[in-house]
């Protein structure tokens, strides 16, 4: 029988003799290990202790896809939208999804319902899915549209659950086109208003190859358990799905609680395999009191992204024979654009987020859009068969010239062709001429004696411009002044780097997973002019 990757190496080769893939069960991942392993764990939610083999989750899909075609009415090329927390059942609509030519758009539940509303008036669902714990937002939500889709609830007793057990497997499984919209997965807006990524169920495996590297995700016992939202491309895209499409496990928890996490992956009866967040999800759980007596013995790597793992936080794990492994992406790039071997801890330590991914090709380029030479910064473009071709309802002409997407990163390379990331292009500020990255800032910053965390932002300035405010929670006991910050930088930093502005906060603003908003600050401080 042919295995995942041959499948997806022939399809999307558009082999003109692969004519017929609609009976062929490697064309769905489910089906395939719903007969290949069938008695095996694909999903379970930590939470309620719900489980699906492959062979159940075979049955569900068929039989959901059903309920979604033929009862439901959904169409084939159809949105339906999802608010919900993690879930098996946010799963099952997916391969419903694949099997039944839909497209599934998971929505961000922290936004209101006027703003969810935006989102889905641009996409005019055929159907809107909810929990009990996001029902009345995802309610409010849809009676704002011109044309309001219908919304159910799932989970164990719901009637949506209750259709799914009478129902017969979708009897009409058509051809699963590489090429067509699986996912519409939203980016996280904190510049602006979120624009809709359209993956495809082709670009899901080409990720799943990207991640083979140095993620063992196709290693046998594979097993992720993910804290992180659904609606995002970090916890779903990275973790799960790569995992699920080489007959891996996931666990879903509905939220963060590093307590919950250190528990469950630093007991070796669970056998976790991958762990995946942002740095400072690591430090609150090395902070938890059961972190001491965790055993971390089946965890492969811990995945970290989304901004410089500090390296007293890298040698706290190494004690317990933990390891990172950084990687660099995006919603709109598969996410993998760079994965760090986790065998190269002095690029680790030195700040890189690895080389680029087997199937990703990189381009660092100026303002002007030619290459830079190597050692120098320059924005990150990138293209390959994981990257989105186009945003939901944007020309694709406009956003991909080229097929590069431009994503407003800046890093540079050295000369093993490791990447080190700078900052965001949108981040940087100009101050008497000069460009400031406020990354290679915060970095300088992070190591201040008083420090906790801390963020650096551009605001304006009559005589330079912009300088640098920094933004910063102290440590308990410690007390922190502008002028320690700027003596600090001396000779570590040019001066016109420095930051000229200090404000101490209790925490600062974060989006959904874990990473500083940036924007958030600038409205916040905007116009601040002191210490």
């Amino acid at each position: 029988m042919a295995t995942p990757v041959a499948f997806l190496a022939r399809s999307l080769r558009r082999d003109p003799l692969a004519t017929d893939r609609r009976k062929d069960p490697t064309a769905d991942w489910v089906a395939h290990y719903g007969s290949t392993t069938p008695r095996a764990i694909a999903l379970r939610n930590h939470e309620s202790g719900e489980t699906r083999t492959w062979a159940e989750l075979d049955k569900r899909v068929g039989r959901l896809a059903h309920v979604l075609r033929n009862e439901l009415g959904v169409q084939r090329g159809d949105r339906i939208v999802n608010l919900s927390n993690g879930d098996l059942r946010h799963f099952e609509f997916q391969f419903a999804c694949l099997r039944a030519g839909l497209i599934w758009a998971p929505l961000n539940f922290r936004l209101t319902p006027t703003e969810l509303a935006g989102l889905c008036e641009d996409l005019q669902p055929a159907l809107m899915v909810t929990d009990e714990a996001w029902g009345a937002n995802a309610r409010h939500a849809s009676g704002l549209l011109s044309r309001p889709p219908r919304t159910l609830t799932w989970g164990r007793g719901s009637e949506l659950d209750a259709m799914i057990d009478r129902a017969p497997a979708f009897a009409e499984p058509e051809e699963i086109d590489p090429d067509a919209p699986l996912l519409i997965l939203f980016t996280s807006g904190t510049t602006g208003k979120p624009k809709a990524a359209v993956i495809t169920a082709g670009a899901l495996g080409w990720q799943a190859l990207n991640q083979l590297q140095f993620c063992g995700n196709a290693e046998s016992g594979s097993h992720v358990f993910l804290p992180l939202p659904l609606f995002h491309s970090g916890g779903l895209n990275s973790q799960a799905n790569p995992v699920l499409y080489f007959g891996g496990q996931v666990t879903v928890a509905p939220r963060f609680n590093p307590d919950v996490v250190v528990q469950f992956v630093g007991d070796p009866a669970n056998k976790v395999t991958h762990l995946g967040l942002v740095p400072v999800m690591y430090k609150m759980m090395s902070e938890s009191p059961a972190f001491a007596g965790a055993d971390f013995r089946y965890l492969r790597n811990l995945l970290v992204a989304g901004g410089r793992l500090p390296e007293a936080l890298r040698q706290t794990y190494a004690s317990k024979g933990a390891h990172f492994m950084s990687q660099y992406g995006g919603t709109e790039t598969g996410p993998t654009i760079t994965s760090l071997n986790g065998a190269r801890v002095d690029k680790l330590s030195a700040g890189s987020c690895g080389q680029r991914a087997l199937h990703v090709q990189i381009r660092l380029v100026d303002e002007a859009g030619n290459d830079v030479p190597q050692g120098e910064p320059g924005e990150v473009w990138v293209r390959g068969p994981a990257v989105i071709k186009r945003y939901y309802g944007r020309d694709p002409e406009i956003d991909f010239p080229g097929g590069w997407f431009h994503t407003g990163d800046v890093a540079w390379e050295d000369e093993e062709g490791f990447l080190y990331i700078v900052d965001r292009v949108k981040d940087m500020y100009k101050s008497g001429g000069e460009n400031v990255y406020p990354a290679e800032v915060e970095l300088m910053l992070a190591t201040h004696p008083a420090i906790a965390e801390v963020s650096v932002i551009g605001v304006s300035d009559e005589q330079w411009g912009e300088v640098g405010l920094a933004v910063a929670v102290v440590r308990e006991g410690q007390d922190l002044t502008l002028e320690s910050l700027r003596t600090h930088c001396e000779a570590k930093l040019a001066h016109f780097k420095h930051p000229k502005h200090l404000v101490v906060v209790e925490e600062l603003p974060r989006n959904v997973t874990g990473k500083v908003a940036k924007q958030a600050l600038r409205e916040i401080f905007h116009g601040t002019r002191s210490a």
